[in-house]
């Protein structure tokens, strides 16, 4: 629960509106459920409520994860893409921290706000910690290990060995980033092409329960 509110919340929704709103979608559902009971009784047409509950229920409490996990994957997106920005800039003879203003001119709104942060932590603390911190915001651990190599072209010089470094682990990054994107790709494919046998399924089984349903109101009037 404690990690459904904290997505919630870096989502920016506000769980007392979401949970109200589940509680309004399971008492339609059980208003539903009520109604089909009222007016033909006791029938196996009522697993469909109950049934639409449990697939709602399921989808409500688990696409929070989902959507953060996304938003993570195009932060990461657009990280590679200023990065790479920030290795010309680099490359170019500015300073690291020059290098990371400049960044802010095409940074998307969090990301900017992210940006300007470490820029004022640097400020404060010499150290690290900062650079850990921003990385910390992102999945990736090779994101850490990239923020790691833009900290010592800082204690220790940009040029030579710790730019060349940067340029290493953040090919990495970008490389092990369009494997996953692809594996991912391929992935939803693969889970789309079950949807038509999905679709099918369900046909048979509503036109075996119309059948059935017939048969019975057929037995009532013999």
């Amino acid at each position: 629960m404690s990690k459904l509110l904290a997505d919630m919340k870096y989502l920016g929704r506000d769980p007392k509106k979401e949970f109200l709103f589940f509680g309004l979608s399971v008492l339609a559902f059980l208003g539903i459920g009520v109604a089909m009971y009222w007016y033909i009784g006791l029938n196996f047409l009522l697993l469909f409520p109950a049934l639409g509950f449990v697939v709602y229920a399921f989808v409500f409490l688990t696409r929070y994860d989902a959507l953060k996990r996304k938003k993570l994957e195009a932060l990461c997106d657009e990280f590679i893409t200023l990065f790479t920005f920030f290795g010309i800039y680099i490359t170019d003879g500015f300073t690291v921290y020059n290098a990371l203003e400049k960044l802010l001119d095409f940074a998307g709104e969090e990301l900017n706000g992210l940006l300007k942060k470490l820029l004022h932590d640097i400020d404060e603390d010499k150290s690290v910690a900062p650079f850990v911190a921003f990385a910390s915001i992102f999945e990736q651990i090779s994101i850490r290990e990239v923020m790691v190599a833009v900290y010592q072209m800082i204690d220790e010089g940009e040029g030579g060995l710790y730019l060349a470094q940067f340029k290493r682990l953040f090919a990495r990054l970008a490389d092990t980033k369009r494997s996953i994107s692809k594996s991912t790709r391929l992935e939803r494919l693969d889970t789309l092409s079950f949807l038509p046998l999905c679709g099918s399924g369900l046909t048979m089984l509503t036109l075996t329960l119309s059948i059935l349903s017939i048969m019975e109101e057929m037995l009532d009037v013999l």
